[in-house]
């Protein structure tokens, strides 16, 4: 803004306090300017550490001083930085929130309430509980029809599957068809924990 800026409107001034001189009268803040008398009604943040406390200027002095103000002034990049990250959330603490923390809080103990931060005086523990898979009716018959424990990972669940594939196949028994009724549902088993993401 340019300090010759004068308010001059063009009829009439509306305003209910017609403009005055800008000389600090008596009881006015005054320009904390070394050297200025005019009134200091423009306030300036003395420092990072006194954010609080302030400095009054003419809006000449005012402009000044926030030209050459640095708020980071004798901070390191890593202090700024870090003090950037902080004020993206407003120095609140924050979580991730892709992890899977189903196993923690009211899901822990059956639906019972877990007093997770202790909060009501319980010990908070650092260790997180394991949850078990759970299976549904489709899947957990899979698992029977190829011998495994519902707890089996991808590579035994596959490992299993070319085990019995192997085993019941005609080629592999010269010809016999018998076993073809048990190749069939090995099969549809495998199928029904590849469409379930378990194999």
């Amino acid at each position: 803004m340019d300090d010759d800026f004068e308010y001059e409107p063009k009829l009439f001034d509306i305003r209910v306090k017609p403009p005055g001189k800008d000389d600090a009268k008596k009881g006015d803040q005054e320009c904390e300017w070394d050297g200025c008398v005019t009134k200091g009604d423009c306030k300036a943040p003395q420092s990072p550490d006194k954010i609080n406390e302030f400095f009054y200027f003419c809006k000449k002095h005012a402009a000044q001083y926030n030209k050459t103000w640095n708020f980071f002034h004798g901070m390191s990049d890593g202090a700024v930085r870090s003090y950037q990250a902080d004020q993206a959330t407003g120095n609140r603490p924050t979580w991730n929130m892709n992890r899977n923390l189903d196993g923690k809080g009211v899901h822990a103990k059956g639906g019972r309430f877990k007093d997770t931060f202790g909060i009501m005086g319980e010990k908070v523990s650092g260790e997180v509980d394991e949850r078990k898979r759970s299976l549904g009716r489709l899947q957990s018959l899979a698992m029977d029809t190829l011998g495994l424990d519902y707890d089996s990972g991808a590579r035994i669940i596959r490992a299993r599957y070319l085990k019995l594939v192997k085993q019941y196949h005609p080629d592999a028994n010269k010809g016999d068809r018998s076993t073809e009724e048990r190749l069939q549902q090995v099969i549809r088993a495998y199928q029904v924990l590849k469409t379930s993401r378990l194999a």
